[in-house]
C-alpha cells in the first residue's frame, strides 16, 4: 500500500483545522448572545383552575381543558380547546351548525356554560323551528388572525353549515405587536431546527431589522427589552378587512355560509361625546365586506339598547344581554333567507386599498399589564404592580396615573366602588361608608373602564371612566 500523499494530508489538516476555528468562534459568539437571554415567545402563566387561557402551538394562546373558573362563573372547555357543549363530528344529515368566531363577549367572560351567546342561539333556533347546533369558537382576546388558524385548526372539520364572525374588538386594540408579527415569529421559532440557539435568536432578528426598517416582522426579546412605547392596531385596518374577506371566502369554497355580528359596549350605547371613536373603522370595513359578499350583520347594539342590566363590564353581555343578542340573530337570519338561502360568499376577494384607518383612540389602547400579548414574554408582567412594562410617558405629558373623583347621592352605607378593565379584572376599589365624594387613583393608559357602585342593599349604579374624565356623580334611585 503506497503511503499517503503529505499534500493530502496537509489539506485535510487544513480543512480540520479551519473547522475547528469556526466552531470555537461560534461557541464564543453563542456564549455572549446567551448572556442577552434572547427568548422565545411562550405563553407563561401556570395552569390552575382560575386559568382559561394556556399556551397554544400555532396560536400563541387557546383555552386550556377542564372546568375552569369565568370570573364569577365556571366554564367547561371541551377536549378540542372550545367551550361546552361542543358538538361533535359527522354533522347528522339535514342539521344546520353555526360556528360563531370572536373573543370574550362571544367566548362568555363572567357566564356559565348555558348562558353565553352560541348556547342562547341555539335555543333560539330552535325555537324558531330551524334543527340547529351551535358551536362556540369563540376565544378571550382573539383577532382574526387566530380565528382564521382556529377555522384550519378545528373547526371546518365540526361541518358547520354557517359561520358567524364577531371578531371586531381584538383587532381593534392598540397594543404592543401587530398579530401577525407574533404568529410569524412564533412559526419561525417553531419550524426551524436551530431554534434552541440564543445567537440565531438574536441574528434572525437582526436581520429582520435590516430587511424590515422601522416595522419588524420578527419580534426578539431579550432581558433588557421593555414594552414597545408606540402602541400599534393588533391587526391593521386593511388587514383586518382581507382576513374577514378570506373567511367568507373560505367558507364559500367548502359551500358554508357567512354572516357578520357588529359587537357592542356601553360607549357606543350612551351619548356621544367624542365625534371619532378608535373603533369606528373597523365597523366600516366589516359592513364593507359583509355588503361585498351579500352578508347580513346582526347589530349587537339594536338588540341591548334601551333594556336593563345587559352589561356584566365595559363590554361584557350578560346573561340577558347574550339572550336579546341571540335573538336579534335569529331574526336577521331568518329575515335573509337563512338556512333557506345558504348565505354563500363570492369566490372574488374584496379590496381592501381604500380603507383608511383614523389615530389610534385612548378606548382602544392597552396597557402591557392586561394585555394577552405581554403574557408571551418572560418576566415582563408583575401581576402585584399596576401595569408593569407599560411604557413612561413623554417629556411633558400628563401623568398617567391620577385620581378619578366624583360623589355619590343617595344609597345605603356601606358602598363599595369598583373599578374593571375591559377583561373584567379588578383595577380598582374602595369602600365608602356612606353617599359622599370620593377620589380613586386610577391608571389613564387602561382607557375605558367600568366602575360600579353597589350599597348594602345590593343596589348598583355604574358610569364609564375613560381619560379625560372629569368627576363622575354616582346617583342611587
Amino acid at each position: 500500500m503506497p503511503p499517503r500523499s503529505p499534500r493530502r494530508l496537509s489539506l485535510r489538516a487544513k480543512i480540520a483545522a479551519s473547522f475547528a476555528v469556526a466552531l470555537a468562534v461560534l461557541s464564543v459568539m453563542e456564549g455572549l448572545a446567551r448572556v442577552a437571554e434572547p427568548a422565545v415567545l411562550e405563553w407563561q402563566p401556570a395552569d390552575g383552575e382560575g386559568i382559561i387561557l394556556t399556551g397554544n402551538l400555532h396560536r400563541l394562546w387557546g383555552l386550556a381543558p377542564g372546568v375552569r373558573r369565568n370570573g364569577d362563573a365556571m366554564a367547561t372547555i371541551a377536549a378540542n380547546g372550545l367551550r361546552a357543549p361542543c358538538p361533535s363530528a359527522p354533522r347528522p344529515t339535514g342539521r344546520e351548525r353555526v360556528l360563531v368566531l370572536g373573543d370574550s363577549s362571544f367566548f362568555g367572560h363572567g357566564l356559565q356554560d348555558d348562558e353565553t351567546i352560541p348556547v342562547r342561539l341555539e335555543a333560539e333556533l330552535r325555537a324558531a323551528g330551524i334543527d340547529a347546533d351551535v358551536v362556540n369558537a369563540s376565544v378571550p382576546g382573539y383577532s382574526t388572525e387566530q380565528s382564521r388558524i382556529l377555522l384550519d385548526d378545528v373547526g371546518w372539520a365540526l361541518q358547520p353549515t354557517l359561520v358567524l364572525v364577531g371578531s371586531l374588538w381584538s383587532d381593534n386594540n392598540a397594543d404592543g405587536f401587530r398579530d401577525a408579527d407574533l404568529l410569524r415569529t412564533a412559526r419561525l421559532y417553531r419550524e426551524s431546527p436551530l431554534s434552541g440557539s440564543a445567537l440565531f435568536r438574536l441574528g434572525l432578528g437582526l436581520a429582520d431589522r435590516v430587511r424590515s426598517g422601522d416595522h419588524p416582522r420578527v419580534i426578539t426579546w431579550t432581558k433588557t427589552s421593555t414594552w414597545p412605547e408606540a402602541s400599534t392596531r393588533r391587526v391593521p385596518l386593511q388587514a383586518y378587512a382581507a382576513n374577514l374577506d378570506a373567511i367568507a371566502r373560505d367558507a364559500a369554497a367548502r359551500g358554508i355560509g357567512v354572516a357578520f355580528v357588529a359587537p357592542v359596549n356601553k360607549q357606543q350605547l350612551e351619548p356621544a361625546t367624542d365625534p371619532v371613536m378608535g373603533w369606528d373603522t373597523y365597523f366600516d370595513a366589516q359592513r364593507a365586506v359583509a355588503a361585498w359578499h351579500g352578508a347580513p350583520v346582526v347589530s349587537a347594539a339594536d338588540a341591548v339598547r334601551g333594556a336593563p342590566d345587559v352589561f356584566l363590564d365595559v363590554m361584557h353581555p350578560s346573561a340577558q344581554g347574550a339572550e336579546r343578542i341571540a335573538r336579534q340573530a335569529v331574526a336577521t337570519l331568518t329575515g335573509a333567507g337563512w338556512p333557506r338561502v345558504p348565505l354563500l360568499g363570492r369566490a372574488e376577494p374584496f379590496d381592501p386599498s381604500g380603507l383608511h384607518d383614523t389615530p389610534i383612540g385612548a378606548a382602544t389602547a392597552q396597557a402591557a399589564q392586561f394585555s394577552p400579548q405581554a403574557q408571551l414574554f418572560p418576566g415582563l408582567v408583575d401581576p402585584t404592580a399596576a401595569a408593569p412594562g407599560a411604557p413612561a410617558p413623554a417629556a411633558g405629558a400628563p401623568p398617567t396615573a391620577g385620581p378619578t373623583t366624583g360623589t355619590v347621592s343617595g344609597g345605603t352605607g356601606p358602598i363599595a366602588i369598583r373599578v374593571r378593565d375591559p377583561s373584567g379584572g379588578l383595577v380598582g376599589s374602595l369602600d365608602l361608608a356612606g353617599p359622599g365624594a370620593f377620589s380613586l387613583p386610577l391608571d389613564r393608559r387602561l382607557g375605558m373602564l367600568d366602575l360600579t357602585a353597589t350599597d348594602a342593599t345590593g343596589a348598583v349604579v355604574s358610569a364609564v371612566v375613560e381619560r379625560g374624565t372629569g368627576s363622575l356623580s354616582l346617583v342611587f334611585p
